[in-house]
This record gives C-alpha cells, sequence and structure tokens, in this order.
C-alpha cells in the first residue's frame, strides 16, 4: 500500500480567481479560504443584507487571475 499525498493547490488565500464553470461562471472573486477539494470565495456583489456574497468552488472550475 503506498499513502496518497495531499493534492497542494498553487491557489493562495487572497488571491483573485476567474469562475469559468458553474452559476457564476465569468465572475471574479477573492479566495478567503483553501480547503483539499475546493475554495470559498468572496464576490463582488452583496447578499440582501449586505454581506459579500460567498460560494464554493473545486478546484477544476476557476482559474488563478493574480
Amino acid at each position: 500500500m503506498s499513502e496518497e499525498q495531499p493534492i497542494m493547490s498553487e491557489v493562495q488565500i487572497g488571491d483573485i480567481v476567474s469562475i469559468i464553470k458553474g452559476t457564476e461562471k465569468g465572475k471574479d472573486g477573492k479566495v478567503i479560504a483553501v480547503y483539499t477539494n475546493s475554495v470559498v470565495v468572496e464576490l463582488e456583489r452583496r447578499e440582501k443584507n449586505g454581506l459579500p456574497a460567498r460560494t464554493v468552488i473545486n478546484h477544476s472550475k476557476y482559474s488563478v487571475k493574480s
């Protein structure tokens, strides 16, 4: 048996990503948390309560802008 190595993502907290798949396709957001299979992104739009909109994006569904 071989041990599985964790997948290391090139994205870091604070990076700007462009969403390429899903309901938020075409939008940019700031990474606020990085997980093994996904990231949490804060979007530019606001919710009705005034807080920034957030969404979870799989690593294969975004590209890093900066």
